[in-house]
């Protein structure tokens, strides 16, 4: 008996070369979903066959072996059914759990619409490739990149996690290799500057605080002028899109950020909390895109049930998704945004239900939270678990 294995792609392909290397008379022995998302089918023969005769009698006969083994295994994993070895490996979805996926993810009906269309052509039969083709078809993904490709102004409402966010992309770039300089113009909010101060303490990164448009343009031209080649990470105030005066206001800094000299005009990028009210995420989101912004981080992808609201947003303004906020610390605290990763987190948070919560005892006035701001960088290892 001589046995062979095969990897590719996809089951199709893995198929396709077992049939044109060992004929059809081939039995599986075992099929395998590989680390780097490829396949490995292991067959065994008795000899080998003249293909070219496999073939003409492929024509004569409705089902090989092989191929009646393969629409069973096929019809197994549309039920969901596992494997022989007792593991279920992937998800073995059908269309129906991908629209109960959708629908529990409130995605608004048009747009699930589209994604089962897109998901169906799909060729091959991972439900999580298919949805994630989808998402690709539908959507679009532009991630930053470890380095910084220049310099970026964070955008977004109140409570979207602008600050945090710099420091995360900060914090990656420095990790990269590359130096990176802080510019806020938040001299509004109590505790600003020193929040950012704080940040850029720990990362060994400079800080700079101008009090509004003007100022940053000055700031803008004199590092042109000085030869400031590091990117800067500017952080705006937060903006109330129902006050006329803050939707002004940073409009004039995103102006002033564009009338840099060519080499160092700074790209506006929008910050959106997910988890939100679907119209006020999309309002936010056509916001960003009327002040000139291509792309949007998305925050507190970890704390938030739902991602309809954020997927809506995207397709509405056409804004193409940067980056996932994963964690809320610093160091690994964001995630490069593709339609895989979107997809993998729509289907976890559907597949995981919320924790129902516990009835605690009312906190004394005078406690508070416990003070974590010392791990930025995460739990350490002599932290108590």
């Amino acid at each position: 008996m001589r046995l062979r294995r095969f990897k590719a792609a996809n089951m199709r392909e893995a198929m396709a070369r077992l049939r044109e290397e060992m004929g059809e008379t081939a039995i599986i022995i075992s099929t395998e979903d590989l680390p780097d998302g490829r396949v490995e089918v292991t067959a065994a023969s008795e000899r080998r066959k003249d293909t070219s005769t496999d073939r003409r009698q492929t024509e004569d006969t409705a089902f090989s072996p092989v191929r009646d083994q393969l629409e069973m295994r096929l019809k197994a994993r549309r039920r969901g059914e596992a494997r022989a070895d007792g593991t279920a490996r992937g998800h073995g979805f059908v269309s129906a759990d991908l629209a109960a996926i959708l629908q529990d993810q409130r995605i608004p009906e048009p747009m699930s619409e589209r994604l089962l269309n897109a998901a169906s052509a799909h060729d091959g039969d991972d439900a999580e490739a298919a949805f994630a083709h989808a998402l690709g078809m539908v959507l679009s993904f532009q991630p930053m990149g470890e380095k910084l490709p220049g310099s970026i102004m964070l955008i977004g409402t109140p409570g979207a996690g602008k600050t945090v966010t710099a420091a995360k992309l900060a914090a990656r770039a420095v990790l990269a290799g590359q130096q990176v300089d802080f510019i806020t113009t938040d001299a509004v909010r109590s505790g600003a500057l020193a929040q950012f101060k704080a940040y850029a303490d720990v990362l060994n990164q400079d800080v700079a605080d101008v009090r509004g448009p003007d100022e940053l343009a000055l700031m803008l031209d004199t590092r042109a002028e000085l030869g400031r080649a590091r990117p800067c990470i500017i952080d705006t105030p937060a903006t109330n899109l129902h006050d006329r005066a803050e939707l002004d206001h940073t409009a004039r800094l995103v102006v002033a950020g564009r009338s840099a000299t060519p080499d160092n005009i700074v790209e506006p990028v929008g910050v959106l909390a997910a988890g939100g009210d679907i119209d006020d995420m999309t309002e936010a989101a056509q916001y960003f895109a009327q002040l000139g912004c291509r792309r949007v981080i998305i925050t507190r992808t970890d704390a938030t049930r739902r991602l309809g609201g954020t997927l809506a947003a995207l397709a509405t303004a056409r804004l193409a998704a940067a980056e996932f906020g994963i964690k809320p610390y610093l160091a690994g605290g964001l995630a490069a945004a593709t339609p895989r990763r979107l997809a993998t987190l729509a289907i976890t948070k559907s597949a995981t239900s919320a924790p129902r919560p516990n009835i605690l005892p009312r906190r004394p006035l005078g406690d508070t939270e416990a003070d974590t701001s010392g791990d930025l960088f995460g739990p350490s290892e002599s932290t108590p678990a």
